[in-house]
């Protein structure tokens, strides 16, 4: 799965940042093969925040903060549906965060998902929700 991350963040950076001397890479995707894009159906049944830091140190706190920024009357602006930390287990830590499809799929609309390196905000990546097919 590293390969693939390190491939996916390579070829297809959609967002990047700098968080002080630390440097994140972030990506959308549906799982670890499939190319990354802004854009997925409301019946996706999971999203990806494949990441790649630099300057990270083991020990280092990341966390993930899941945004719906306009889901028109589905949930107020810029309602947070979700925060997972994580802790890195080496230096220029790589890996992933994920959110499942809510039960009634997810609400057509604006996301965005903020990375943080400690309580400094690395890197937004912005996606988009549309009708399924």
């Amino acid at each position: 799965m590293k390969r693939i991350l390190t491939l996916i963040v390579s070829l297809f950076i959609l967002a990047s940042a700098h968080a002080g001397d630390v440097k994140v890479e972030s990506v959308i995707a549906v799982d670890g093969e499939t190319k990354p894009a802004t854009s997925f159906a409301s019946d996706t049944p999971k999203l990806f925040a494949f990441f790649r830091s630099k300057g990270t140190e083991k020990g280092d706190k990341l966390r993930a903060v899941w945004i719906a920024e306009d889901v028109g009357d589905a949930a107020p602006a810029n309602t947070k549906i979700d925060e997972t930390p994580i802790v890195a287990n080496e230096d220029d830590f790589s890996g992933a965060f994920s959110l499942n499809k809510p039960a009634k799929g997810w609400p057509v609309g604006k996301y965005k998902v903020e990375i943080y390196h400690d309580d400094e905000l690395a890197v937004t990546v912005r996606f988009t929700i549309t009708a399924a097919k």
